[in-house]
């Protein structure tokens, strides 16, 4: 057994470690009991063990519920808002967010699933799986008023913990569910971002969840393209395949100005290389799914040539 590497991964993880991580170690079932019984390990939740030594802490706790969980498993809701230390929130039942189809019930742990976490939506904060402080005031929102959802934004602001701009991805294109309220979120940011528009920002994140939470790589947003001595933007994009993506909401460009200007543009785009392809709101999110996967593949093997 190499003690130091199961050590140095447990001290990672607030002194935590699952029958996963040890089988990656190389520790088989009958060693691992071995050291059950030899007090190397204490059981603290299903296939989760404490390593001898490691203080039992609150963090520690959340680290186990969130290992025994499974992978794709991050601490969520009020249990991530304690972790940002965001103002006006209180430890209560461990709660945890993953996109597994098969949740396991684990004793007071309080379970959510999402479709797919956008890359803005997850990250690791004090040695735990967590959702960002963005996705965190999101999925508070049904139970706060706007001005505390502001004073949790303003906090990350000041901190550093949050770009304001994550939290018009996360608070756009999510179906509706208990305890969300993205209304709210919308107002805050209204207050924060100058021209802000809930709508525009709702049609290009939900495509994005679409191809998402169909297993596409996320795309870029906002991605920007030199063409020629001028510079655009583009709303979504797939860079490594020359893919550019563009989300069309009809009352963005029914003036005549806007249409011309827009397909000057997308033309400018297709003579640099790229190859266009336009989402409208009418389309479904499984057409977007569809035309994104067979441009992906015809680009791929364009390249591949």
């Amino acid at each position: 057994m190499d003690a130091a590497s199961l050590t140095s991964l447990a001290r990672k993880q607030h002194g935590a470690i699952n029958s996963s991580q040890l089988r990656t170690l190389g520790l088989s079932a009958k060693q691992v009991h071995r050291l059950i019984a030899e007090g190397w390990l204490a059981p603290l939740r299903p296939g989760v063990f404490a390593v001898a030594g490691s203080s039992l802490t609150w963090h520690q706790a959340v680290s186990a519920a969130v290992l025994a969980a499974g992978p794709g498993a991050v601490a969520s809701h009020s249990t991530a808002a304690v972790l940002w230390e965001l103002p006006g929130v209180e430890r209560t039942a461990t709660e945890l967010t993953t996109d597994r189809p098969d949740q396991r019930r684990l004793e007071g742990v309080r379970a959510h699933r999402t479709v797919a976490f956008l890359e803005c939506e997850h990250t690791v904060h004090d040695q735990i799986p967590v959702t960002t402080v963005a996705r965190t005031i999101v999925d508070l929102s049904g139970g706060r008023s706007v001005p505390e959802l502001g004073r949790m934004a303003d906090h990350g602001l000041r901190r550093g913990t949050l770009h304001i701009d994550d939290l018009r991805k996360c608070a756009s294109g999510l179906r509706p569910a208990r305890g969300r309220h993205t209304s709210k979120v919308h107002c805050v940011l209204q207050r924060r971002l100058r021209d802000y528009d809930p709508g525009e920002s709702d049609l290009e994140m939900r495509f994005v969840r679409a191809l998402v939470g169909a297993g596409l790589p996320e795309p870029v947003q906002q991605h920007r393209v030199m063409l020629g001595s001028r510079r655009c933007r583009v709303d979504l994009a797939y860079p490594d395949l020359g893919l550019a993506i563009e989300v069309d909401g009809w009352q963005f460009h029914r003036t005549r100005t806007a249409f011309d200007e827009d397909r000057a543009r997308a033309n400018d785009l297709v003579v640099a290389g790229w190859h266009v392809v336009r989402f409208t709101s009418t389309m479904t999110d499984e057409q977007a799914v569809s035309t994104t996967t067979a441009a992906r593949e015809q680009l791929a093997q364009s390249r591949a040539v």
